[in-house]
């Protein structure tokens, strides 16, 4: 950074600076020692990862790096690791994971001074360092323990970086560039968004004079920057690489499915249309407040109007070509998702400040936006009420001066929850099961499992009120406030058990009810289970089987040899619907979910036992089959390839021939894709440690078919493996209850499960 050189660190700047870093960070922990509301969604979710790094890293063992690729399937581990030094000093808490901030925001504001200087001087590097320390939306979250701190500091690093490598011309400033990407995408994978529309104007600076003759002094240059960017990127790819390669699978399988649902969801803008494209600029309002918003909008309509002054445009791409891109994504967030361009937003908004002529005029705006900028820190740190309104509405516009974000001391007895569950210590499904109806923030699922994982409670399973009430042993519940206006499911269940129906008190009793700090009261419900009056036991059997076998037409046809056996504890269990087995024989069924299609296909020996199930009897007479707990199911058939292949060929309706081989080592399947491609495959089913069912794939050829010749081209199977690493066709940690999956055998003829 300039004005470093001479004096090393003992500059004004740099005392500047790191004051400025110690002041927000002394702030955060008094904040953080004063609160003690427990971390909401995403938090707690990211603390428990962390958690878990940090055992591992603590363990030291020859599992270590295995551990550090696969904790986290979906987000990179970097920030997570980070956390390692505050655990060990301080212990394992969220105050602790939340200082792992600390040196980001150290980062970040060194950072972003240093991108400010190199373009505009040092006074607009001092000013734009303290602007985007002070922006609501960062040292709010720099007391959370999110990804976005981080994520944004890693990006600033870069692009400062990167302008300090001259385009590529300076190799340890290209070297550290690459270092620092690799640790960004490390960070976060949508790091990428942020520093691609940059690092493509790099190039297109780079490759321009291609289009006039430079001469060969030139083409020396040149060729000195490729070899700084080959070198720059093959850094940053040995970085991330292993995690990427890792888990490329599952980031793309969650990111096409889960990102897309929550963001219909939740309602977020999509398509071409202006109310999406203006959506992160209205979002900037909330992110930074209305003053500071406005000083954006006047410096970058300033920096357009000044175009043909600018040398280096570095900082319109930064902003504009990463607004263009998470503008695309479906999934929002007002506050957080474009958080790593608010550098760039400080730099437009203070770069034309020391061009102002006037000294009184000029030294008044600092002035003004320093006093309002710490004002505003005060204020929502604190709860000061120093401004007489904190938004102000004129039409459809908010201009906000202020948002509270004071620390509360709140207990949501989360932890007092748990140990009654404990101390009750009854078990049906495998761990006491536990529904969390409502979504409220400090009173969620993966709030109730940070607290578990803390103290260790092994046997509790907390879930969602999806499928309620099947699998379930304990609900808890709230009055009130149940979530975000998107948790309509909440308020239905939360009603529903409110009103207390016959269908919901044969099964649960509530047997504890604690007042929480909003107001509202948490009950606690058990599972237990009134006894059918008037009903004999041989009555309650004849009904389940009857029942069963209408369910099973729903799945199986043409069936030869059914039997349904039920294996009763004692007539009062059989009464409530509790058995010690329960098994579904046929010596030869057609499989398929008849509900969405007409075909199946034939499954030999199909059996499926199921170890101390309990049926919802209530619900049964009805002819709905609910399952309340059950321990362990043991699965077992045999699928001969012949019928297998006519499945496949009414399945594709001949519109492609499909052919498949069953042997010792695998499954071999060839295929036309079209008139000129054709894939062959073989691959092995595998049962991993956990109990899961994966794939193996042995070999991969694309065959190219021009004409009458025929030419094939093998694929390394470990460029098709990498990717289902991590992707199961069946998952156990999925299910409710054991499933026995011991092998699977493949013959010349048939595959057979268990």
């Amino acid at each position: 950074m300039k004005g470093y050189n001479n004096r090393g660190f003992l500059t004004p700047q740099f005392l500047i600076l790191i004051s400025l870093s110690l002041f927000l960070i002394v702030n955060n922990i008094i904040w953080l020692r004063i609160d003690t509301l427990p971390p909401a969604w995403d938090q707690a979710g990211h603390l428990l990862s962390s958690y878990r790094y940090f055992r591992a890293i603590e363990r030291l063992d020859s599992h270590l790096f295995h551990d550090l690729l696969n904790i986290s399937n979906f987000y990179p581990p970097l920030f997570y690791i980070s956390s390692f030094p505050f655990y060990k000093v301080f212990g394992m808490s969220s105050d602790s994971g939340c200082f792992t901030n600390s040196i980001f925001l150290i980062i970040l504001i060194f950072s972003t001074y240093g991108i400010a200087n190199n373009l505009y001087g040092g006074f607009t590097g001092i000013l734009s360092a303290f602007m985007v320390s002070t922006y609501h939306v960062v040292f709010t979250h720099s007391r959370e323990y999110l990804l976005e701190i981080s994520l944004v500091s890693i990006a600033a690093l870069s692009v400062y970086l990167l302008l300090k490598s001259d385009d590529f011309k300076i190799r340890r400033y290209s070297i550290a560039f690459g270092v620092a990407s690799g640790i960004g995408m490390l960070t976060r994978w949508n790091f990428a968004f942020f520093l691609f529309p940059v690092f493509m104007y790099k190039l297109y600076r780079i490759l321009t004079p291609l289009f006039y003759n430079r001469g060969s002094g030139w083409i020396s240059g040149l060729n000195l920057q490729i070899k700084n960017i080959l070198i720059a990127l093959s850094l940053s790819i040995i970085i991330f690489s292993p995690w990427y390669i890792t888990n490329i699978g599952r980031i793309l399988l969650r990111a096409s499915f889960s990102l897309h649902d929550v963001a219909i969801m939740e309602g977020d803008p999509h398509g071409v249309n202006l109310e999406n494209f203006l959506f992160y600029i209205s979002s900037l309002n909330e992110q930074i407040l209305s003053p500071q918003w406005l000083l954006f909008i006047i410096g970058f309509l300033l920096y357009l109007y000044r175009y043909k002054e600018i040398k280096d445009f570095t900082l319109f791409w930064w902003f504009a070509g990463s607004y263009m891109i998470i503008t695309t994504i479906t999934n929002k967030d007002t506050l957080r998702f474009s958080m790593p361009y608010l550098p760039a937003v400080a730099i437009f908004s203070i770069f034309w400040i020391k061009d102002v002529h006037q000294t009184l005029f000029k030294k008044g705006l600092i002035i003004f936006l320093m006093t309002i900028s710490t004002v505003q820190f005060f204020s929502s740190t604190y709860g000061l009420k120093i401004f007489p309104w904190e938004t102000v509405t004129i039409g459809s516009m908010n201009i906000i001066f202020s948002h509270v974000n004071r620390p509360v001391k709140e207990d949501w007895k989360i932890e007092e929850i748990e140990k009654v569950i404990l101390a009750e210590n009854s078990f049906f499904n495998i761990k006491n099961r536990v529904r969390i109806i409502p979504d409220h923030p400090r009173f969620t699922r993966v709030t109730f499992e940070y607290y578990k994982y803390i103290h260790g409670y092994d046997t509790i399973d907390f879930s969602q009120h999806s499928n309620f009430p099947s699998f379930t042993d304990y609900i808890i519940t709230k009055t009130g406030y149940q979530g975000p206006p998107f948790s309509k499911k909440a308020y239905s269940l939360a009603e529903y058990i409110e009103g207390a129906p016959p269908v919901f008190t044969s099964l649960f009793q509530k047997v504890r009810e604690i007042e929480l700090p909003d107001g509202s009261v948490a009950s606690l419900y058990k599972r237990e289970i009134a006894p059918t009056r008037g009903v004999y036991a041989q009555d309650v059997v004849n009904m389940i089987k009857e029942r069963l076998e209408r369910l099973l037409l729903q799945f199986i046809k043409e069936y030869e040899g059914l039997e349904i056996k039920l294996t009763p504890y004692n007539d009062k269990e059989t009464s409530t619907g509790r058995f010690k087995e329960i098994t579904v024989f046929a010596r030869k069924a057609v499989v398929g979910d008849y509900s969405h299609k007409d075909r199946g296909v034939v499954i030999h020996d199909v059996r499926f036992t199921f170890y101390d199930i309990t049926l919802n009897l209530h619900t049964l007479k009805d002819g709905k089959v609910e399952v309340i707990s059950l321990k362990e199911v043991i699965p077992s058939g045999k699928i001969f390839v012949k019928d297998l292949r006519e499945y496949i060929a009414k399945e594709m309706k001949g519109k492609r021939d499909i052919h498949i081989f069953f042997e010792e080592d695998g499954i071999s399947i060839s295929s036309g894709l079209n008139s000129y491609l054709g894939l062959i495959m073989k691959f092995r089913p595998v049962i991993t440690h956990e109990k899961n069912i994966g794939i193996e794939v042995k070999k991969l050829n694309i065959s190219v078919l021009p004409g009458s010749l025929q030419a094939s081209l093998p694929i390394p199977s470990i460029i098709v493996n990498i990717p289902l690493q991590n992707i199961y066709i069946f998952r156990q940690d999925q299910t409710p209850c054991r499933v026995v999956l011991d092998n699977i055998t493949i013959r010349d003829g048939y595959l057979r499960i268990n």
